[in-house]
């Protein structure tokens, strides 16, 4: 069970509990549940969604920048470092239309004129957030 909410996942377990506990009882048994929290849903903090949005703003222009995408349950290693500590995981609109095939597809061909505006973000986003040298 994957949730952009912790609470969520929180009264899912609990439900799904509660009901194989009932479920057993209806006929005089017991029955163990192992519920396992694997893969969290990948959810960005505010704070470094903004700087994040701002640093692509900066190097593509605000037509360019999709700042409410659709939610996306996918699972992704960076998630369990997002619970760690804010952050925000970004999608660099590598893709060059519906049809190409995404990351973990084994048609997946990495599209490198992202190259240029990935490194300017990056570079954006550390200029705007370091301190200017003095």
């Amino acid at each position: 069970v994957r949730s952009f909410d912790p609470a969520v996942q929180d009264l899912i377990e609990q439900r799904l509990r509660a009901i194989v506990a009932g479920a057993a009882a209806m006929f005089e048994m017991t029955a163990t549940v192992r519920y396992e929290r694997r893969y969290p849903a990948t959810v960005n903090a505010a704070t470094e969604t903004k700087h994040a949005l701002a640093a692509a703003t900066a190097v593509v222009g605000a037509a360019n920048v999709d700042g409410d995408p659709t939610p996306n349950m996918g699972s992704e290693d960076f998630a369990f470092m997002l619970q760690a500590r804010p952050g925000c995981y970004v999608w660099l609109g590598t893709g060059t239309g519906p049809e190409t095939p995404s990351l973990h597809n084994p048609r997946y061909d990495f599209n490198d004129d992202a190259l240029a505006i990935g490194t300017s973000y990056w570079v954006t986003l550390a200029e705007q957030q370091l301190p200017a040298a003095r």
